[in-house]
């Protein structure tokens, strides 16, 4: 939190004394900006190069920023040396001094002594003294006087609501006045009180504030949320505080850009410390802070309201402070139970997470609401849901259709999703988690099928083996869950996590472009050139036929190129309105629910075209087997005695894969910047990830686990999001996040009515659209990815590189080895789980959790720990 205080001090005599060199030199803290006489030009940057330097100046608003240098040099006659600057930083337009002097109709070419006899001798008529200092935020448990101010603010509160005027002495002549009319037994002064609060010589100028400090990836900035304007004045004999809440965020000038909350406050000249404007700001200051709070008091709708949630949060934190008084009372005991040596009970930590969550069973479904804009949130993020979960598994039903040989298709893969999706949202731990099947376990199931065919070369055994390993998988991952395995989950940085979503990413992009490389190789070709009586014919293409096993019957070359071309129409259609929140099109709320519906508009554009517009081309659709049942038991009779064991190495090893694709998925869910309320249960989730997978092998339906990037997206969808900008660099916070059951339950139960549509209207659906599909889920997600980011850093210019937190705390060399050395991790899983081999894929979840030891122990010798944890340290 800062403190802004200015002040005015005047121009030192141009004869007798120098120039201060301002932020050049000395204290940064402390700077002195010199005002111009004459408004200028709003943000412009003034530059011009000198004998030994460069000068600059700033224009903003109506102040212009200049500095002293005992630098001399001339330009067009002019003494140049007299006119210096402060580099601002932030401003990337720059304009010649000459365009700056034409605008103040000024002559370039005159010399020093002609301007010195001109109007225009001084640049500037004042200087501005700004003084910055920082303060902790208040303890209400160890400063007993905030409590009071609060209680005492809450007797009588004036609020002014959603209030619609620009400027600041307008809005600040409106509270004062507010005051004076709510308690007209002060008989306050009011325009005493107004000078207290605007500057006499500049009426823009706000003398005495205070402000928070917010850490983001970009490093430090100023909270521009809110403000606390504070001031001493002998017209009020006792503390007096006004709130305010803006209609729409409004720009006070730098450093306050974006305020929606005002806070002033008044005190008397001669006060104790503890009853000064300063600390009483301190106390308003941070409450308003609390981005969580400023989120509720936006969505009231009446003075009443805000006072009330107002209210609500000092109870809150009144409850907090008694709860910190028997936490300390009971502290002796805790300490003379640490000594006890440490038992591993096991299901001790499966029953804390199930004790911590069943207390919010109950507010999972019903919390929220009774709101309006939450009910909103909770639909849309059900279609979305519904969408993002129904055609990528169509899609992983093609694909297991496949590489099963129709053992199992899209309909498994929908019932799969259906039951697995429902129980998850009524018994998981964190329901935000959303459990799907993903393409690791599609190239599972495909390795499980290619080691069947040992045993049955018609695939018949496929159904019992793949069983008997989904029920060895679920029998580790309830151990898992009793032992307290996810434990190890401590040692899982945020590196870990990015190779792991960037290789389902990879994934995607390859299994679609092994799709089109195959229609090229089938259809595109020429049946003239492949007919023996056709003169075109040549010994070249008949060999070239031979090699590729063409078919003349089967050459249609507009086939492919319209496959290729329904990918890309899918691509290119959902990213362009997924990127359409980042535009400046409607409003932030309407342009995310637009964004929202992406996958959906594109599914439906391309599949529009393909059975429509190009309906003369027969491409293929996806199909299923009405015959087979939707539930099939799987028969155990007698499975060969290497079957078994190969069962239980399988499910064992795949066991890793889920454990650690579980966890992931929850531990970026709880990531403390979603600001989730009700707690973590990771032993809890991959209890019922087991038990579920479990029902799901005795049917031999397709196994779930918690997934990416479902689950983050979910959250964000669910979540209220301030968007800042600072030093040109946008940042997004997480202010509220919706935890529910809700969305997860109701688009499970929508999927599972969608068997329905089997196989009209879905297989309308070309198959180039769900790989396209797969492309956009790809490329949508690198955006989240810290080491994609840095990835095109490395063919990036380096004056252009964003300021972000690692960039500066970190060498360029070690920001691109630490990459590089990820990459090779990531190309690693992908040579284990590309390869031809269906043994060397059996060991790929044993390389994902692999990635923990290297993380841990390889990577701190080659880099230092210190740059580790600039780059690796957020999580």
């Amino acid at each position: 939190m800062t403190k802004d205080t200015d002040g005015y001090i005047p121009l030192q005599n141009q004869n007798g004394g120098q120039h201060s060199s301002g932020d050049s030199q000395g204290d940064p803290t402390n700077r002195i900006i010199a005002l111009n006489n004459k408004p200028a030009a709003k943000d412009t940057d003034i530059e011009m190069s000198e004998r030994n330097g460069r000068v600059k100046s700033l224009s903003t608003a109506n102040e212009s920023c200049v500095d002293a240098s005992s630098d001399e040099g001339t330009s067009g006659g002019m003494d140049m040396g007299k006119y210096l600057s402060v580099d601002w930083g932030k401003h990337k337009s720059k304009y010649r001094v000459a365009q700056y002097m034409r605008r103040r109709k000024s002559n370039f070419n005159m010399s020093f002594n002609t301007v010195a006899d001109s109007d225009d001798y001084h640049f500037c008529s004042k200087l501005y003294h700004t003084k910055r200092k920082t303060f902790p935020l208040k303890d209400y448990h160890d400063e007993a006087r905030a409590m009071r101010d609060l209680q005492k603010f809450l007797e009588h509160p004036i609020v002014l609501f959603k209030i619609h005027n620009t400027s600041w002495e307008d809005i600040v002549k409106e509270m004062i006045v507010t005051l004076a009319t709510e308690k007209s037994e002060l008989k306050l002064d009011v325009n005493k009180c107004i000078k207290s609060l605007i500057s006499k010589d500049a009426d823009y100028l706000i003398p005495e504030s205070i402000q928070g400090i917010r850490e983001t990836v970009s490093g430090p900035f100023t909270d521009q949320t809110f403000i606390t304007a504070i001031g001493t004045t002998t017209a009020v004999n006792d503390s007096q505080v006004v709130m305010a809440l803006l209609e729409k965020p409004f720009n006070f000038g730098v450093g306050a850009e974006e305020i929606r909350f005002i806070c002033i406050v008044l005190t008397p000249p001669k006060k104790k410390h503890t009853k000064s404007c300063i600390e009483i700001g301190r106390t308003y200051s941070t409450l308003l802070a609390d981005d969580r709070l400023r989120h509720s008091l936006i969505n009231t709708h009446t003075p009443a309201e805000f006072a009330h949630e107002f209210e609500m949060e000092v109870h809150r934190i009144h409850k907090e402070h008694e709860k910190r008084e028997r936490e300390t009372k009971t502290d002796t005991s805790r300490y003379s139970d640490s000594n006890k040596p440490y038992r591993c009970i096991p299901g001790r930590l499966l029953l804390k997470d199930i004790k911590r969550r069943a207390k919010f069973y109950l507010a999972d479904y019903v919390e929220d609401l009774n709101n309006c804009t939450s009910i909103q949130k909770m639909v849309s993020a059900t279609l979305f849901l519904y969408f993002s979960l129904l055609l990528p598994g169509i899609a992983f039903g093609v694909l297991h259709d496949y590489y099963t040989d129709r053992k199992m298709d899209s309909k498994n893969v929908i019932v799969s999703q259906a039951i697995a999706g429902v129980l998850f949202s009524m018994f998981g731990g964190q329901p935000l988690v959303v459990v799907r099947t993903t393409i690791p376990v599609v190239i599972y199931t495909k390795i499980i099928y290619q080691i069947s065919l040992r045993w049955a070369k018609d695939g018949s055994f496929f159904y019992t083996l793949y069983s008997m390993v989904g029920l060895s998988n679920s029998f580790f991952l309830i151990l898992y869950a009793l032992v307290g395995a996810s434990n190890i989950m401590m040692f899982c940085s945020r590196s870990t996590e990015e190779i792991v979503g960037l290789f389902i990413s990879v994934a995607f992009v390859v299994d679609s472009v092994k799709y089109i490389v195959k229609e090229f190789n089938t259809f595109y070709c020429f049946p003239d050139l492949l007919n023996t009586n056709s003169t075109l014919n040549s010994s070249i293409v008949k060999r070239a036929a031979a090699e590729t096993s063409l078919n003349p019957a089967d050459c249609d070359p507009t086939k492919p190129m319209l496959a290729l071309l329904l990918m890309l129409i899918t691509v290119y259609v959902g990213v362009q309105i997924f990127n359409f929140k980042y535009s400046p099109y409607l409003n932030a709320d309407k342009r995310v629910i637009v964004a929202d519906y992406a996958l959906v508009v594109a599914v439906i554009s391309a599949s529009v075209l393909g059975s429509y517009v190009f309906k003369s081309i027969h491409l293929k659709q996806f199909t299923v087997n009405d015959e087979a049942p939707l539930f099939r038991l799987v028969d155990y009779k007698s499975p060969p005695p290497g079957a078994v064991i190969t069962s239980v190495g399988l499910g064992f090893l795949m066991s890793f894969l889920f454990f650690m694709e579980g966890n992931i998925s929850a531990s970026v869910v709880n990531n403390p910047q979603n600001k989730l309320k009700k707690g973590s249960a990771f032993h809890l989730d991959m209890f019922v990830t087991g038990v579920i997978n479990a029902v799901l092998s005795v049917f031999a339906l397709p196994w779930v686990h918690g997934s990416l990037p479902h689950s983050p997206l979910h959250v964000r969808a669910l979540a209220d999001i301030e968007e800042h900008v600072e030093n040109g660099h946008l940042t997004e916070t997480i202010v509220y996040v919706r935890e529910t059951r809700l969305t997860t339950f109701f688009s499970n139960i929508m999927i599972g009515l969608s068997l329905f549509m089997f196989p009209y209207p879905l297989n309308l659906i070309p198959i180039p659209v769900l790989y396209g599909l797969f492309l956009f889920l790809a490329f949508t997600s690198l955006g989240e990815f810290q080491m994609w980011e840095r990835f095109v850093l490395i063919f990036t210019e380096q004056n252009l590189y964003p300021p972000i937190h690692y960039v500066r705390k970190v060498p360029q060399k070690i920001i691109h080895c630490f990459t590089l050395l990820q990459l090779v991790q990531l190309i690693g899983l992908c040579l284990v789980s590309f390869g031809g081999s269906a043994y060397l894929k059996m060991f790929f979840p044993f390389c994902i959790i692999m990635l923990l030891p290297i993380r841990e122990k390889i990577l701190p010798k080659i880099i230092s720990e210190r740059f580790l944890e600039a780059l690796d340290g957020e999580h």
